[in-house]
């Protein structure tokens, strides 16, 4: 026993130091590759990027540097817009809403009234914030979150896009292909012709009043040109889950499932070679400048795109 204590105190004494600088390295990095990314916003030159686990980063100099910042209190973080007065908001699962004017260095965070899931977020051009949730609920603050006003249809159906064209028009779509539509600044909400059998829009952009867009699972590009009276399929060329729809340079992009991301041009969809390291889905497309996109997603995508020829 003598000599195998003996023997292993030698061994011991011989063994190489731990080395940790390659885990300093990378728990300092702003990109984990357990990131699960779900929205991003600009104004002026900060890019602002949200996911779960009350994940943020900012960017001030066109996405080339990130900087991390992990809000406490904050479960998951599933949307972020960029207000007219400069002012960021992240809408997060546990009904919460959180603001910075600080380009997204400082956060605080107000309780959204509600015990219902709420889904989606945007500010409309008077700066008032505008959250969907679950049975056709929409919350409405002009008051960064001190107090709320609450508008529903009392559907059973839960909102995944809102959006207000101007300071009247607004568009709100969800489950079941339910479009409501609000003429008033939102003060009342109607409901309109539904989208196709039953569609589930993840992601709705409307270009204008009549003109718009909406995309799904199984590769379903819907769109409409009459205010969405009514709806037309279009060729994505994939089955994929789409997720995401944005404007860049003046063209309509899509991301989805497997690193996907489509282009719609001369009115057809085409898919785009993106070359990156894509593991997961692509949840969200950002312009960056007019010749590159951000793009993000799960298992810690977010990459500079290239759209030039």
């Amino acid at each position: 026993m003598f000599c195998a204590l003996v023997m292993l105190l030698l061994m011991m004494g011989c063994e190489a130091p731990l080395d940790l600088q390659g885990v300093e390295h990378v728990s300092e990095m702003p990109v984990k590759r357990f990131d699960r990314f779900q929205s991003m916003a600009k104004h002026g030159e900060t890019l602002i990027v949200v996911g779960f686990n009350g994940t943020v980063l900012v960017s001030n100099d066109g996405a080339e540097k990130w900087k991390r910042l992990d809000l406490p209190g904050a479960l998951d973080l599933i949307d972020v817009v960029a207000c007219e007065d400069g002012s960021f908001a992240a809408l997060d699962a546990t009904r919460k809403i959180w603001i910075s004017d600080d380009n997204g260095n400082s956060w605080d965070s107000k309780n959204i009234d509600t015990e219902d899931a709420v889904t989606t977020l945007t500010c409309g051009p008077d700066n008032k914030l505008w959250v969907g949730g679950s049975y056709t609920s929409i919350y409405s603050t002009a008051d960064r979150g001190e107090t709320w006003q609450t508008s529903s249809l009392g559907e059973d159906a839960m909102f995944t896009s809102i959006q207000f064209l101007d300071e009247d028009y607004g568009v709100a779509s969800g489950e079941f292909g339910t479009v409501v539509v609000s003429a008033d600044g939102g003060e009342t909400w109607e409901a309109g012709p539904s989208m196709p059998n039953d569609f589930y829009p993840e992601s709705t952009l409307f270009l204008d009043h009549d003109n718009g867009y909406t995309v799904g699972l199984n590769g379903k590009i819907l769109k409409t040109t009459d205010a969405g009276a009514s709806w037309t399929s279009e060729d994505s060329g994939t089955d994929a889950p789409l997720y995401g729809i944005t404007v860049h340079a003046g063209d309509l992009y899509v991301v989805g499932e497997g690193g996907m991301m489509l282009h719609r041009k001369d009115g057809r969809w085409e898919h785009i070679q993106h070359g990156k390291p894509t593991r997961s889905y692509l949840r969200a497309a950002l312009s960056v400048d007019d010749g590159q996109m951000l793009i993000a997603g799960g298992a810690g995508a977010l990459f500079l795109v290239s759209t030039q020829n």
